[in-house]
């Protein structure tokens, strides 16, 4: 039987020998990773797991994994023309399910993501294209408000959208931005990073739309 919620029990009660790489992933780390993590976060690792690693191991003998199971899973996903960021990525996150799994008690041996390589081949991630001042003003002269206040806050302070839909008007104060929080689908974050909530100056381009 599979587990397919958490349930909080002793990791003796389930013997290596007897466990599907299924059971730790959506038994355990996903729910770890909902509790632990920023619900976009948590998304995207569940969304990676659905996608990529489930299809392709869902079903395994975690006791039987070894190295280069782990790297034909990577090569197969590889084929999929995918980034070498969202490679490693992926390969993080199938070590961090063996690691966790390890912890409770669902797997014995070494990690056998350890020794494994993301594809030589891959493509580069694109590099982001940065707006020139020119463009900038072109793209605001054309839109309405308010998007051409929150595309100026994007633009000039270089914003994430979360932190862009959290932001309160207190938080503009002395000709900077304070970035306390963070908004997903609703749900309000803390910002993504320390530097995140680093005050941002606001240049007069923007200060005159405040």
């Amino acid at each position: 039987m599979r587990l397919r919620t958490f349930e909080k029990r002793p990791p003796r009660t389930w013997r290596p020998s007897t466990v599907v790489l299924f059971q730790p992933t959506e038994g355990v780390y996903l729910p770890w990773v909902v509790e632990h993590k920023r619900p976009s976060t948590a998304k995207g690792y569940r969304d990676m797991w659905e996608d990529h690693l489930k299809p392709l191991c869902a079903d395994v003998w975690m006791k039987n994994v070894r190295t280069f199971h782990v790297q034909g899973w990577l090569n197969s996903i590889a084929e999929r023309e995918l980034s070498r960021n969202s490679l490693k990525r992926i390969k993080s996150t199938l070590s961090a399910i063996f690691k966790v799994a390890k912890q409770q008690g669902y797997f014995d041996g070494v990690n056998p993501v350890m020794d494994t390589a993301v594809s030589a081949s891959a493509a580069e991630p694109e590099e982001t294209y940065a707006y020139s001042l020119e463009e900038i003003n072109a793209i605001l002269s054309h839109i309405p408000e308010p998007a051409t206040t929150a595309f100026a806050v994007a633009a000039y302070a270089g914003l994430r959208i979360g932190e862009i839909e959290g932001l309160r008007w207190e938080d503009y104060r002395k000709g900077e931005i304070h970035v306390s929080r963070s908004i997903w689908n609703g749900h309000e974050e803390d910002p993504k990073t320390r530097k995140s909530r680093a005050p941002v100056p606001v240049i007069r381009q923007l200060a005159e739309r405040l």
